[in-house]
């Protein structure tokens, strides 16, 4: 077998929607509940919201903040081994919906602990049947230590996370599995620009990620390296965002064989709209898939809302601030 139409042409509709479905999950529900990097394959599994909208500062001790979050997508196609996109077995349609309660909080000045909990809704629609299930997906854990730690001015950050199973991976060929079913651990550096009136950032992160078998599924999904990175500014309370994601695996290994051009790859991208509402703030962002192998391709749009404690007060001049002082 050398991709996801081998596979179609030798399964039965529902051995062949668990077989996809992990990449589903990866791509769909892998993501961080907040909301700038909603769905994404690439670790650090957060967006500038998690660092401080484009700084690398990290949380002061006890400050932080809790967002929670919704996430929708629908998937009837899928990037073959070659990148073009295919149709699912059966016309099958696949869809996700989820919510997400994220969190972050500042240990000592120069580190902080993230943790996000998901829940999940999936189900499935095909010529042969459907199916759905929910509960608990993958929960993330992470901290994330910054320079100024060490005393250091210079713009960088170490994130170190792991990814755990909040479900049971289902021996079952009919139920839709909520989590990957292994545990995943990540390691990642982030820097950051933002301009001299702070109006305007750029940030990006790139990193490894070590996946461990699944021993019920029998199956190795291959070692990861992703990236992301980021442009983004305000205009007075209105916050705007655009980012890029890409991830590249290794070859998955399943019953002892090494599927060689099964790694999965993706390139996607991710406008944000960010909105100041009451003591919090609303967050948009879509999700949409440009190139990848054997990962499904589905739109997908998120939101939500997050709300902050302890942060000293450190407002970027907007875009019409520096407007107004150019016109002075």
């Amino acid at each position: 077998m050398t991709g996801l139409t081998s596979l179609a042409r030798g399964l039965p509709w529902r051995s062949w929607i668990l077989a996809v479905l992990p990449a589903i999950l990866a791509t769909g529900l892998g993501g961080p509940g907040s909301l700038s990097a909603q769905a994404i394959c690439s670790a650090p599994h957060s967006s500038p919201t998690l660092a401080q909208s484009g700084s690398l500062q990290t949380l002061p001790q006890l400050g932080g903040w809790i967002q929670a979050s919704v996430f929708g997508s629908r998937s009837t196609e899928f990037f073959g081994a070659d990148g073009n996109r295919q149709s699912f077995l059966g016309d099958s349609k696949f869809f996700t919906r989820s919510m997400f309660l994220s969190g972050a909080v500042g240990v000592v000045d120069g580190v902080e602990l993230w943790t996000q909990i998901p829940l999940h809704h999936l189900s499935v629609e095909s010529a042969g049947g459907d199916s759905e299930s929910f509960g608990l997906g993958d929960i993330r854990i992470a901290a994330r230590v910054g320079s100024e730690l060490f005393g250091w001015d210079v713009p960088l950050a170490l994130r170190m996370g792991t990814k755990v199973p909040g479900s049971d991976f289902p021996v079952d060929a009919t139920v839709l599995p909520l989590t990957e079913g292994q545990r995943d651990w990540e390691l990642s550096v982030e820097s950051a620009y933002r301009s001299r009136l702070r109006a305007l950032y750029i940030m990006g992160w790139a990193g490894y990620r070590w996946r461990e078998a699944n021993e019920k599924a029998a199956r190795d999904p291959g070692d990861e390296l992703f990236g992301h990175l980021a442009v983004g500014g305000s205009l007075g309370n209105l916050s705007l965002e655009l980012a890029a994601d890409a991830l590249w695996g290794k070859a998955p290994v399943a019953q002892g064989f090494i599927l060689e051009g099964n790694g999965r790859r993706l390139i996607q991208i991710q406008p944000t709209v960010g909105w100041g509402v009451g003591p919090g703030r609303l967050e948009a962002t879509a999700q949409i898939p440009v190139w990848g192998k054997h990962l499904p391709v589905g739109n997908g749009i998120s939101l939500g809302y997050r709300l902050t404690w302890g942060l000293e007060p450190d407002e970027p001049e907007s875009l019409l601030d520096i407007l107004g002082e150019e016109k002075r």
